[in-house]
């Protein structure tokens, strides 16, 4: 069936199971493989779980193995650090005692007010309001009917296009918002940001190769600068600077309407050769 925002809120509402293991259940996919912005936000949403009254400050992630979207992943959690400032948690995603994923989250303390700090930031891009420009599929690749039934991990939000390049590094900046209400949870909204920035950050490596190929993540970084609210849009600014070997960069910044930088992206993909 086609998703909802609903829906994907239902998977990340992760069941525990211990005081560091979780469980959590997956959405249809092409092949049953499982996306991975999709158990990437699971498993920071566990980690979350084991630092509470800290913010997310970062979060990277390795994808090793597809799984099988029909049945539920297991989360464990490691403590590796609990400082004053900072907690460093690992999470490894398994399903039949096979790793599907190993992901590291950083979480800090809030900002003590009296520490002199030095901020700044690149600006927000000159770009339309998102209400001026027209919708769009929420992704390249569920661009269709039949593609929308079978991608459930990808319907949740809106967007809109602000402007494409073809060329490499094939710039692409989109507008973005959750398709419903978000419940007031920070480890939520931080969540759902890691899973879209995954999942659209794809788009400017396929755009430089003239569309969609087979291909696989191999790794995704979040650095988050502030705590993302969901109520509003959100501007991501995305290109492929670097492809080589079969590998290809990409990278991005999110932006809220007000100009503030949320929080800055890297993610690998792989382009295997035909076979």
């Amino acid at each position: 069936m086609p998703s909802s925002l609903s829906a994907v809120l239902a998977t990340l509402a992760l069941d525990r199971i211990t005081a560091t293991s979780f469980a959590g259940e997956q959405l249809p996919a092409p092949a049953n493989h499982i996306l991975g912005g999709h158990i990437s936000a699971q498993s920071l949403l566990a980690a979350s779980r084991t630092a509470p009254g800290r913010g997310v400050h970062s979060v990277h992630t390795y994808f090793l193995r597809p799984g099988d979207a029909r049945r539920p992943v297991n989360f464990e959690v490691v403590e590796l650090q609990e400082g004053r400032t900072f907690s460093a948690r690992r999470v490894t995603a398994r399903q039949d005692g096979q790793v599907l994923l190993e992901a590291m989250a950083s979480f800090k303390s809030a900002a003590d007010p009296s520490a002199a700090t030095v901020e700044y930031q690149p600006p927000l891009p000159a770009v339309p309001e998102p209400e001026s420009l027209p919708p769009v599929p929420p992704h390249a690749a569920a661009d269709g009917a039949a593609a929308q039934m079978r991608l459930a991990s990808l319907s949740w939000f809106e967007r809109r296009i602000v402007d494409e390049d073809r060329l490499p590094p094939a710039r692409s900046r989109m507008w973005w918002r959750p398709d419903g209400e978000v419940p007031d949870e920070p480890e939520l909204a931080a969540a759902l940001v890691a899973y879209l920035s995954a999942v659209t950050l794809t788009e400017p490596a396929f755009a430089a190769r003239g569309g969609l190929v087979p291909s696989a993540q191999r790794d995704h970084s979040v650095w988050f600068h502030g705590a993302p609210v969901l109520t509003d849009w959100l501007l991501y600014d995305r290109t492929s600077p670097s492809s080589a070997n079969a590998l290809a960069v990409a990278s991005g910044r999110m932006f809220n309407r007000n100009g503030d930088l949320v929080c800055t992206v890297t993610q690998e993909m792989y382009f295997p050769p035909p076979r």
